[in-house]
């Protein structure tokens, strides 16, 4: 069964230390799309799970995890959550910048 690259407690962790970055276009589409600062993205990732998506698409948030394709030796996980905030449905990518270790969300989107 697939499990993130990076463990979500560590996702969490960087989060709750506001040790994040966020990407300018999922900025621009989450402001766009549900009306969210950077403050509610951030409160909808803390709100996660690491449970394998297509067993439960209701319920179950991580969706996969690949090479991401612009920085060798990084892995990027992919969530999708339905109805995860005021009933906001999000397809996200992040992953750990390697050298800074800050959360890049690179992608928040409307499922």
């Amino acid at each position: 069964m697939p499990k993130p690259s990076h463990p979500l407690k560590d996702i969490k962790k960087l989060i709750r230390e506001n040790n994040v970055l966020i990407n300018q276009n999922a900025l621009s589409d989450a402001w766009d799309v549900f009306g969210w600062r950077p403050d509610k993205i951030k409160k909808c990732l803390l709100k996660l799970n690491d449970k394998y998506h297509s067993l439960n698409r209701e319920k179950n948030h991580f969706h996969k995890s690949e090479p991401h394709r612009r920085f060798p030796n990084t892995m990027i996980d992919s969530y999708k959550a339905k109805k995860i905030m005021e009933d906001a449905s999000v397809y996200t990518h992040i992953y750990i910048d390697p050298k800074s270790e800050m959360l890049i969300i690179s992608s928040f989107k409307e499922l």
